[in-house]
Parts: C-alpha cells; structure tokens; sequence
C-alpha cells in the first residue's frame, strides 16, 4: 500500500504520539504536552505538521513553524523557519518517509518566504535544542545529507541535590555583595515590574514570558516565592534565577553587573530552593560550553547530553 503525505488532521493524535514515542525514544512526549505546546501554539498551522500515512496509520511526522504571532519582546525573525520533530516508526524507516516530511515541511516554510530552517531553536515550543548526538545519531546523519549543517552543539547537564553545601566562598561572596547593597530575595509582589523591565531590557526574546507566567503563578496558584529568585541593587534588579520542578533556569544577571559573583550566589539559592522543595535532582537543557565551565561545573552539574543545532539555506 502506497504511503501518502497531508496536513495534520485532529484524528491523527493518537497516531502522532506513537511515532513520537517510538522515534523518539529518549524525549518522552505525553498527550498532554503535546496538546498544550503544539496544538495550542498561536503558530501551529496543519499545513505545516505533515503527516505520513499507510492506509489509515499514521506511520510518520514533522512538525514545522513559521512564527506569524510574534514572540514578545523578541528580534523579528520572519526570515526563519524551525523544525522541532520529526520521526517515522522504526519498522517505516530508511524507504524515504523521512525525506518526504521534511521536503513537505520546508515546502510549507519557502511559501512563507522563509530564508533559513532551523532545528530546532523555536522559542517557546522546542523539545529539545537540535538533535541530540548520542541519542538519534541517524537523525543527525539524516538531516546532514538533506543539507543541514552543525551551528553549535550545546550541552544538557544534571546535579544531585541530595549532598548539596554551599561553599564557604559562596557565603562570603553573597556577605561581600550585601555590603555593596545587594539583596538576594525570592519573589515579592512589589518586584513584579522591575523583574519583567530587568528580562525585557537584558535578555530579548522569551524571558518576558517565563517571567511572567511563574509571577502569575505564585501569586494566583500559590506557588512558592523562592521558584523566582531576585538580585536587586538600589531597587534595580540586576539579576535572577528560577526553577520549576526539577528543571533549573533560566538564570542570568545584567551585562554590567557581571564578575561580581551574582550568577554563582544565585545559582547556590536556587539548588538549595529545589532541594528544600524535595526535588533530589536538578537539570537543564540548553548552555555552552564556556558558560558550564564558568558557572555550572564548580556546582557539581555533568553533562547527561549534548545536541547539535542545524541550519539550512532555503534556495
């Protein structure tokens, strides 16, 4: 029976998600998160979430964006497209199925007059930051003879939380910044404005938002102020850091503040926030290399995984 290429269709769900499962083995995707960061995506467009089918399976799936809705507080980036997955069940693999779900998803993007493909750096819906090396070598090989090519590969890393000590030198850092009228301080309504006016002047793109939504969060959901950790210097905040669950950050301080010690005082704050909060474990997806070596290895984080974020010309 001959394999046909169309638009995602509502019954398909179910199909999707077991593709996914079984391609993506390393990245579990429930139900529920697919639903809320692809389905519900203000970008998401049938058109651009091909779907491979065998009669009435679903045997394989991409999923393209071409932002129309832009992201607050971020460069315009009308110029890109991304693909954030793809996978075809294993028994479909290697019969140019793959092929196929990425010319339809880079057709739907050149229409668009999009210039560039990335995968897979879209913001806020990415799964993981690229193809994870150790995990999916034939996606990488995949992607690299459809010609894509390796930008950076960027590293996730996990610390254990349950022997966690703050360094003496962390304590006199964090006494040495609070003698220069630094205060370190977990969430606090009257910090709702200078921490979004600290994320949109320092770091554009999709900080605004995460911003947002925890405040929202602790102050109508009553979760705990210290998920949202503050630095602030003469009622300016020059830096912060969050958590949820086991996930850490995003964390980062002003350019001009920078070398004062800030980054190390509140990472420390937030590790021991999420193990006070019982979590034994604490990861990220997405750092360089430069920066695990400054901030994360002194703080016992190991690299679990390491991707590679790709990029292709559209002709």
């Amino acid at each position: 029976m001959s394999i046909s290429i169309r638009p995602f269709q509502p019954n398909d769900l179910q199909g999707v998600l077991r593709v996914l499962a079984q391609s993506m083995h390393a990245d579990a995707i429930p139900e529920s998160r697919f639903v809320r960061q692809v389905l519900l995506d203000a970008n998401f467009k049938p058109d651009a979430a091909p779907v491979a089918v065998r009669g009435d399976d679903v045997i394989g799936f991409c999923l393209s964006i071409g932002r129309q809705v832009p992201l607050e507080n971020a460069p315009s980036d009308a110029e890109k497209g991304y693909v954030t997955l793809i996978g075809v069940l294993p028994s479909e693999q290697r019969r140019g199925v793959g092929s196929q779900l990425l010319a339809s998803a880079e057709a739907y993007l050149r229409n668009l007059n999009r210039k560039l493909v990335m995968v897979s750096s879209y913001a806020p819906g990415y799964f993981i930051p690229g193809v994870d090396v150790n995990a999916y070598p034939a996606g990488l090989s995949f992607f690299a003879k459809q010609g894509y090519k390796e930008i950076i590969r960027p590293v996730a890393m996990q610390t254990s939380l349950w022997d966690l000590r703050q360094p003496d030198w962390i304590g006199e850092r964090a006494c040495k910044l609070a003698g220069e009228g630094v205060t370190i301080s977990p969430f606090k309504p009257e910090l709702t404005l200078p921490l979004l006016d600290f994320a949109r002047e320092e770091f554009p793109g999709d900080w605004v938002r995460v911003v947002r939504e925890v405040i929202g969060r602790i102050v109508s959901q009553g979760d705990s102020p210290s998920r949202l950790i503050a630095a602030i210097d003469q009622g300016k905040v020059v830096g912060f850091s969050h958590f949820e669950n086991e996930r850490f950050g995003p964390i980062g301080v002003a350019a001009s503040q920078r070398g004062r010690g800030l980054g190390q005082v509140l990472l420390y704050q937030t590790l021991m926030a999420q193990r006070d909060a019982g979590f034994r474990v604490a990861w990220f997806l997405w750092s360089d290399d430069k920066t695990a070596a400054r901030l994360y290895n002194g703080a016992g984080f190991r690299e679990v995984r390491r991707f590679a974020l790709l990029r292709k010309e559209l002709a």
